[in-house]
């Protein structure tokens, strides 16, 4: 297992968001720092998405030591050479494919590709990757996980898409054999308040870590 799939193994939560301000970017960052985050998706779903998460990473070594920033929503091998040069720690995908996991492989990315079916997951398998992302989470299900792992030992899950930021729904999935739960706006509202955002998330991680 390699060390960013521990780190997120040991957080349990993966917090994702993607905001066309730079500053409201790096409060959320921030906020979610304070809180004890040490892994975080930025999302490459808008305009200023490649902007700003170059920014965000040429500061996150003086104002946010040892933080993992990777970027999602990468649907193409432009769009991962990229944030490759950019310098993203890791890179997840919506959707997978022979050609997106070959390049990843090839340039010595950490591709954690989104998953739908068991076919989806043989890809990812068959290629040694050792964490997949279950998208979209919340139409398959939470017996989903527990179902297809005996046919991928060794595989890690982490179902993203629908989840609530809230203790009993996570532990839910965790129980259902994920290592991890991606967080989107159920965690990082639009109106989100940086202070507020702090004491949820750190409220979430103790309740998890109990």
């Amino acid at each position: 297992m390699s060390e960013i799939v521990q780190k997120i193994k040991e957080q349990k939560i993966v917090p994702l968001f993607y905001n066309e301000s730079f500053e409201v970017s790096k409060n959320i960052v921030k906020a979610l720092y304070e809180a004890g985050i040490r892994v975080i998706e930025y999302t490459n779903r808008g305009h200023q998405a490649l902007e700003n998460f170059t920014k965000l990473k040429e500061i996150s070594h003086t104002e946010f030591p040892d933080l993992l920033l990777g970027i999602g929503t990468v649907k193409n091998i432009q769009e991962m050479d990229d944030y490759a040069n950019a310098k993203a720690d890791f890179i997840i995908t919506p959707v997978i494919s022979e050609a997106l996991v070959n390049h990843a492989l090839e340039k010595n990315l950490l591709l954690i590709p989104g998953c739908f079916t068991p076919s989806d997951i043989n890809i990812a398998h068959q290629n040694g990757l050792t964490l997949v992302k279950i998208f979209p989470a919340d139409a398959l299900g939470k017996n989903y996980i527990k179902s297809v792992q005996p046919v991928f030992p060794g595989m890690n899950f982490m179902p993203t898409g629908g989840i609530h930021a809230e203790t009993e729904d996570i532990s839910e999935w965790l129980n259902g054999g994920a290592i991890a739960a991606g967080l989107g706006s159920s965690l990082i509202g639009k109106d989100i308040n940086e202070e507020e955002l702090t004491l949820k998330t750190k409220k979430l991680l103790q309740q998890l870590n109990q």
